[in-house]
Protein backbone atom coordinates (compact mmCIF):
# COMPACT_ATOMS: atom_id res chain seq x y z
CA UNK A 1 0.00 0.00 0.00
CA UNK A 2 2.87 2.43 0.92
CA UNK A 3 4.38 1.51 -3.01
CA UNK A 4 1.07 2.56 -4.35
CA UNK A 5 0.88 5.93 -2.74
CA UNK A 6 4.30 6.41 -3.33
CA UNK A 7 3.94 5.89 -6.86
CA UNK A 8 0.75 7.84 -6.67
CA UNK A 9 2.51 10.65 -5.66
CA UNK A 10 5.04 10.79 -7.51
CA UNK A 11 2.71 10.45 -10.90
CA UNK A 12 0.95 13.50 -9.50
CA UNK A 13 3.94 15.65 -8.74
CA UNK A 14 4.72 14.81 -12.31
CA UNK A 15 1.54 15.91 -13.91
CA UNK A 16 1.65 19.25 -11.66
CA UNK A 17 5.07 20.06 -12.92
CA UNK A 18 4.31 19.40 -16.19
CA UNK A 19 1.40 21.39 -16.38
CA UNK A 20 2.36 25.26 -16.59
CA UNK A 21 4.21 24.12 -19.86
CA UNK A 22 1.31 22.63 -21.51
CA UNK A 23 -1.23 24.94 -20.58
CA UNK A 24 1.42 27.43 -22.14
CA UNK A 25 1.42 25.51 -25.17
CA UNK A 26 -2.25 24.87 -25.50
CA UNK A 27 -3.75 27.81 -24.09
CA UNK A 28 -7.28 28.02 -22.64
CA UNK A 29 -10.42 27.38 -23.85
CA UNK A 30 -11.64 30.73 -25.56
CA UNK A 31 -15.65 31.21 -24.60
CA UNK A 32 -17.23 30.19 -21.97
CA UNK A 33 -19.62 27.63 -23.40
CA UNK A 34 -16.31 25.62 -24.27
CA UNK A 35 -15.63 25.43 -20.99
CA UNK A 36 -18.25 23.49 -19.93
CA UNK A 37 -18.06 19.70 -20.40
CA UNK A 38 -21.54 17.80 -19.85
CA UNK A 39 -21.76 13.77 -19.45
CA UNK A 40 -21.18 10.67 -18.20
CA UNK A 41 -21.09 7.19 -17.80
CA UNK A 42 -24.54 4.38 -17.68
CA UNK A 43 -23.70 0.47 -16.93
CA UNK A 44 -25.78 -2.56 -15.95
CA UNK A 45 -24.66 -6.51 -15.65
CA UNK A 46 -26.61 -9.43 -14.59
CA UNK A 47 -25.09 -12.54 -13.37
CA UNK A 48 -26.60 -15.39 -11.81
CA UNK A 49 -28.84 -13.83 -9.30
CA UNK A 50 -27.23 -11.09 -8.93
CA UNK A 51 -28.29 -7.82 -10.75
CA UNK A 52 -26.26 -4.51 -11.04
CA UNK A 53 -27.17 -1.12 -12.55
CA UNK A 54 -25.35 2.63 -12.52
CA UNK A 55 -25.91 5.62 -13.64
CA UNK A 56 -23.95 8.71 -13.08
CA UNK A 57 -23.48 11.91 -14.50
CA UNK A 58 -21.27 14.67 -14.30
CA UNK A 59 -20.34 18.24 -14.88
CA UNK A 60 -17.02 19.29 -15.66
CA UNK A 61 -15.31 23.15 -15.87
CA UNK A 62 -11.78 23.45 -18.25
CA UNK A 63 -9.82 25.40 -16.34
CA UNK A 64 -7.00 24.94 -19.65
CA UNK A 65 -7.77 22.89 -22.48
CA UNK A 66 -6.32 19.62 -20.87
CA UNK A 67 -7.41 20.14 -16.94
CA UNK A 68 -10.63 19.62 -16.12
CA UNK A 69 -12.48 19.88 -12.97
CA UNK A 70 -15.95 18.50 -11.82
CA UNK A 71 -18.67 17.00 -10.06
CA UNK A 72 -19.95 13.46 -10.49
CA UNK A 73 -23.67 12.08 -9.09
CA UNK A 74 -23.92 8.84 -9.04
CA UNK A 75 -26.96 6.11 -8.41
CA UNK A 76 -26.14 2.24 -8.51
CA UNK A 77 -28.34 -0.49 -7.43
CA UNK A 78 -27.12 -4.07 -6.55
CA UNK A 79 -30.34 -6.80 -6.32
CA UNK A 80 -29.44 -9.91 -5.08
CA UNK A 81 -32.65 -12.31 -5.72
CA UNK A 82 -32.56 -15.20 -3.29
CA UNK A 83 -29.59 -14.98 -0.99
CA UNK A 84 -29.65 -18.00 0.97
CA UNK A 85 -31.93 -17.88 4.06
CA UNK A 86 -32.12 -14.00 4.16
CA UNK A 87 -34.28 -13.93 0.96
CA UNK A 88 -33.74 -10.91 -1.91
CA UNK A 89 -32.48 -7.73 -0.92
CA UNK A 90 -31.55 -4.22 -2.30
CA UNK A 91 -27.77 -1.94 -2.22
CA UNK A 92 -28.64 0.97 -3.11
CA UNK A 93 -25.93 3.36 -3.14
CA UNK A 94 -25.92 7.33 -3.85
CA UNK A 95 -22.68 9.21 -4.78
CA UNK A 96 -21.47 12.50 -5.14
CA UNK A 97 -17.95 12.87 -6.36
CA UNK A 98 -15.83 15.64 -6.96
CA UNK A 99 -13.29 14.85 -9.79
CA UNK A 100 -10.20 16.49 -11.72
CA UNK A 101 -8.30 14.93 -14.91
CA UNK A 102 -5.18 16.45 -16.76
CA UNK A 103 -4.94 15.19 -20.45
CA UNK A 104 -1.59 14.67 -20.56
CA UNK A 105 -1.19 13.63 -24.28
CA UNK A 106 -3.00 12.51 -27.34
CA UNK A 107 -6.54 11.65 -25.29
CA UNK A 108 -4.30 9.68 -22.07
CA UNK A 109 -5.13 11.62 -19.51
CA UNK A 110 -4.00 10.93 -15.43
CA UNK A 111 -7.99 10.72 -13.29
CA UNK A 112 -8.20 11.71 -9.45
CA UNK A 113 -11.57 11.81 -7.60
CA UNK A 114 -12.77 11.60 -4.03
CA UNK A 115 -16.40 10.67 -3.66
CA UNK A 116 -18.50 10.07 -0.87
CA UNK A 117 -21.08 7.47 -0.39
CA UNK A 118 -24.32 6.35 1.14
CA UNK A 119 -25.62 2.98 0.76
CA UNK A 120 -28.95 2.18 1.67
CA UNK A 121 -29.84 -1.82 2.24
CA UNK A 122 -33.41 -2.98 2.27
CA UNK A 123 -35.45 -6.51 2.00
CA UNK A 124 -37.63 -8.57 3.50
CA UNK A 125 -35.72 -10.16 5.92
CA UNK A 126 -34.19 -7.12 7.04
CA UNK A 127 -36.01 -5.23 10.05
CA UNK A 128 -34.75 -1.79 9.71
CA UNK A 129 -33.29 0.42 6.91
CA UNK A 130 -29.73 0.35 7.07
CA UNK A 131 -27.71 3.34 6.26
CA UNK A 132 -23.46 3.23 6.06
CA UNK A 133 -21.22 6.04 4.77
CA UNK A 134 -17.88 5.54 2.72
CA UNK A 135 -15.43 7.46 1.33
CA UNK A 136 -13.76 6.29 -2.11
CA UNK A 137 -10.32 8.19 -2.88
CA UNK A 138 -10.15 7.08 -6.67
CA UNK A 139 -7.32 7.54 -8.99
CA UNK A 140 -5.78 6.38 -12.12
CA UNK A 141 -5.38 6.87 -15.94
CA UNK A 142 -7.75 7.13 -18.89
CA UNK A 143 -8.11 7.68 -22.58
CA UNK A 144 -10.73 9.94 -24.35
CA UNK A 145 -11.79 9.11 -27.90
CA UNK A 146 -12.68 12.35 -30.04
CA UNK A 147 -15.11 12.66 -32.47
CA UNK A 148 -15.21 15.15 -35.28
CA UNK A 149 -16.90 17.55 -32.87
CA UNK A 150 -16.15 18.76 -29.24
CA UNK A 151 -17.51 15.04 -27.84
CA UNK A 152 -15.66 12.14 -27.04
CA UNK A 153 -16.03 8.50 -25.48
CA UNK A 154 -14.22 8.15 -22.67
CA UNK A 155 -12.43 4.73 -21.12
CA UNK A 156 -10.81 5.10 -17.72
CA UNK A 157 -9.36 2.37 -15.29
CA UNK A 158 -9.29 3.70 -11.55
CA UNK A 159 -7.79 2.52 -8.39
CA UNK A 160 -10.03 2.81 -5.21
CA UNK A 161 -6.89 3.78 -2.37
CA UNK A 162 -9.42 3.72 0.20
CA UNK A 163 -10.67 0.31 -0.62
CA UNK A 164 -10.46 -2.48 2.68
CA UNK A 165 -9.99 -5.77 1.73
CA UNK A 166 -10.89 -6.70 5.60
CA UNK A 167 -14.77 -5.87 5.24
CA UNK A 168 -17.25 -6.43 2.87
CA UNK A 169 -19.10 -3.64 2.77
CA UNK A 170 -17.14 -2.28 0.26
CA UNK A 171 -19.24 0.49 -2.35
CA UNK A 172 -17.32 -1.40 -4.96
CA UNK A 173 -16.63 -4.87 -5.57
CA UNK A 174 -12.78 -4.41 -6.42
CA UNK A 175 -10.19 -1.78 -5.77
CA UNK A 176 -9.90 -1.53 -9.43
CA UNK A 177 -12.64 0.45 -11.23
CA UNK A 178 -13.35 0.61 -14.94
CA UNK A 179 -15.85 3.18 -16.43
CA UNK A 180 -16.54 3.94 -19.99
CA UNK A 181 -19.03 6.97 -20.81
CA UNK A 182 -19.50 9.81 -23.22
CA UNK A 183 -18.99 13.47 -22.87
CA UNK A 184 -20.02 16.73 -24.98
CA UNK A 185 -18.75 20.29 -24.77
CA UNK A 186 -21.58 23.04 -25.33
CA UNK A 187 -20.74 24.83 -28.21
CA UNK A 188 -19.85 21.65 -30.40
CA UNK A 189 -16.97 22.99 -32.23
CA UNK A 190 -13.90 21.07 -32.73
CA UNK A 191 -10.66 20.75 -30.51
Amino acid sequence: MKRILVLGSLLLMTVLCAMPALAQRFGAPETMKNKIVLGGDIGASYYGRHLYFSLAPQVGYRLTRNLEVGTRLGYSLNYYYDYGAYGSFFNHYFSGALYANYEIFAGIYAHVEDEEVCRLVSGPAITSASTQWYNSLLAGIGYRQYSSSRSFVFYSLLYDISYDYVTDDNPYISPFVVRVGACFALDGKKK
